[in-house]
């Protein structure tokens, strides 16, 4: 059991370490708004805890193809999870899409221009 305590602590400062690291990056890659949810905010870490990022960001590409730009630029060791809409699209299903109104309510602004 103290092996897996010790191992979600170690989970938990690296994930946060490797958030600083996204954060420092965040205003070079003209998003609007990011919003951290998942574990990190919940506190439930686990070996398989990753970054879940809502990111609202200018964009002309499909809704499928928008994580990959910040797959490419948040450089980083462990599993980053987006999901990228648009200003409108933000205003629009922040209210209407369960998973996002709770992501909303729940999750922590991490970077707001």
């Amino acid at each position: 059991m103290s092996v897996r305590v010790g191992f979600t602590k170690f989970r938990q400062q690296m994930l946060e370490q490797e958030l600083e690291g996204i954060e420092a990056m965040l205003p070079n890659l003209g998003v609007e708004q990011v919003i951290l949810t998942g574990d990190m905010v919940s506190g439930d870490y686990s070996p398989d805890s990753r970054i879940d990022l809502i990111i609202v960001h200018k964009t002309d590409l499909c809704f499928g193809r928008r994580a990959d730009f910040f797959s490419w630029h948040l450089d980083s060791g462990v599993a980053v999870d987006t999901q990228v809409y648009t200003p409108e699209e933000f205003e629009i299903y922040r209210e209407s899409l369960p998973a996002l109104k709770l992501a909303c309510d729940n999750g922590r602004v991490i970077f707001n221009a």
